[in-house]
């Protein structure tokens, strides 16, 4: 799979939209981050959710953003299969690697021999499969706030 990082020099770091997500319900983005130390990697995760908040089209609100996990890619992969289903993947709303942002609605198409799973689950998997062992995976729980009246 193919992700294309947004440079610097765009003033965006996050999505270009806001995809899936809706005012008022909690979405999950999980943001991939390739550094050794697990103090960098999660200020650089948070970096990017601070991005995801600025640039995805709706307002988050900050009290209901949370780290929900974080492990190793190395971890994820022990018991990653090829995809059968939408299981794991469809909870996920957002996933940022490489400064690359997809959603279920924006993401490579599932391939030939996809197993009947969606795209989203494929992407979720080759994104995770395509990783450095010691990248680290945090997954973040956000809330768009509802639109006023």
């Amino acid at each position: 799979m193919t992700m294309t990082p947004i440079p610097p020099s765009h003033g965006k770091r996050g999505p270009a939209g806001p995809g899936p997500l809706l005012p008022g319900r909690r979405s999950t983005v999980m943001v991939v981050v390739e550094r050794p130390d697990p103090e960098e990697a999660l200020r650089e995760s948070m970096d990017w959710v601070e991005a995801f908040g600025r640039d995805c089209g709706l307002v988050l609100d900050p009290k209901a953003t949370e780290l929900y996990g974080v492990a190793k890619a190395s971890d994820l992969k022990d018991n990653l299969r090829p995809p059968r289903d939408g299981a794991i993947a469809g909870y996920l709303d957002f996933i940022c690697v490489d400064g690359a942002w997809l959603h279920p609605g924006d993401c490579p198409v599932a391939p030939p021999d996809s197993n009947g799973a969606p795209a989203w689950a494929w992407a979720y998997y080759q994104a995770v499969m395509g990783l450095d062992d010691d990248a680290f995976c945090t997954i973040w729980d956000v809330t768009p706030l509802p639109l006023a009246a």
